[in-house]
């Protein structure tokens, strides 16, 4: 029971929070410019520092020997999904010109904006690296099979599906402090005292700038928009995407902190990057733009259902 109060708490501190960013959006505070530079300081800065404090300060090198294979169920759940997902739009007649966007909304969850501050809300800062090897899962198949049929929806765009560009996206920032991180735990290596303080006061940023930035580009008139298409993608990243995990996790061994953050990160709303990829390459950003948005106001009411499942 005691834990229930602690997730209900914690999701509560979530919305209060996102109310914070909806009103001051709302009230004009913030240009467009100033989001995306927020964006990219959590992204590029805060999680990255988040990511290496957290491993060098929370495990051991047997604890890394015991979490590496765990990235296999990510890259299963993601992969499973996105097949699915292949058929689903056929079944559907999806049309031809939205099929990539739809499969990446179905099958990818938003680890970052919304998964790590929500992870951190519930389950303390220990989750963060769980949370990050769903993140490599789910964006390496993103990185590659995503982006590839989201350009492919114009028939303009063509490039192979690993390209050097492709590594480089799934070479992020985060991928390297993780990767890095790793090195120090595993070769026993430490950084002076005021050098982790500094990394620490760094990623303290990174949840409220992350809740922030949802409240402030939250649009919940898109509800007045759900399509057939949108519908699938709700039932897919709120069932069906947790029930993947439940089914490939809920009988082993693995560790039940591990379990429970993979089972609400896989509950995420769509990725925002989406969109933006959308647009980039002329795809049906609007789409894929309302589906981000409207996974997201639905996960604020998706999220507390979860937490008061047994086990979560």
């Amino acid at each position: 029971m005691a834990d229930f109060f602690n997730g209900v708490q914690g999701v509560l501190t979530i919305l209060l929070m996102i109310a914070v960013g909806f009103i001051l959006g709302r009230r004009k505070w913030f240009s467009d410019e100033t989001v995306t530079a927020m964006s990219r300081l959590v992204v590029g800065i805060s999680l990255p520092a988040m990511l290496f404090s957290s491993v060098v300060s929370t495990f051991t090198r047997q604890d890394i020997f015991i979490m590496g294979p765990s990235i296999l169920v990510p890259l299963a759940v993601a992969s499973s999904l996105y097949g699915l997902a292949a058929i689903v739009a056929i079944i559907f007649r999806v049309p031809a010109n939205r099929r990539g966007v739809f499969r990446a909304c179905f099958a990818f969850a938003n680890t970052i904006f919304i998964g790590v501050p929500v992870n951190i809300a519930l389950f303390g800062e220990q989750a963060v690296p769980y949370v990050t090897l769903y993140y490599l899962g789910n964006t390496a198949i993103f990185w590659t099979l995503g982006v590839y049929f989201i350009r492919r929806d114009n028939p303009a765009q063509r490039f192979p599906v690993f390209s050097r560009k492709t590594l480089a996206q799934i070479f992020s920032p985060s991928l390297i402090a993780f990767s890095i991180a790793l090195l120090f735990v595993m070769f026993e290596l430490r950084l002076p005292s005021f050098f982790m303080a500094s990394l620490k006061y760094i990623a303290a940023l990174l949840t409220p700038l992350a809740i922030l930035i949802i409240g402030i580009t939250l649009k919940p008139e898109s509800l007045r928009r759900i399509t057939p298409e949108i519908a699938l993608i709700l039932a897919a990243r709120f069932v069906l995407a947790p029930a993947v995990v439940f089914f490939l996790v809920g009988r082993t061994n693995l560790p039940l902190l591990l379990k429970n953050v993979f089972f609400i990160t896989a509950a995420m709303p769509s990725m925002t990057q989406i969109p933006l990829i959308a647009k980039a390459y002329g795809a049906d950003h609007q789409s894929s733009g309302t589906a981000a948005t409207v996974t997201t106001t639905v996960s604020l009411l998706v999220i507390p259902v979860y937490m008061i499942l047994p086990g979560a």
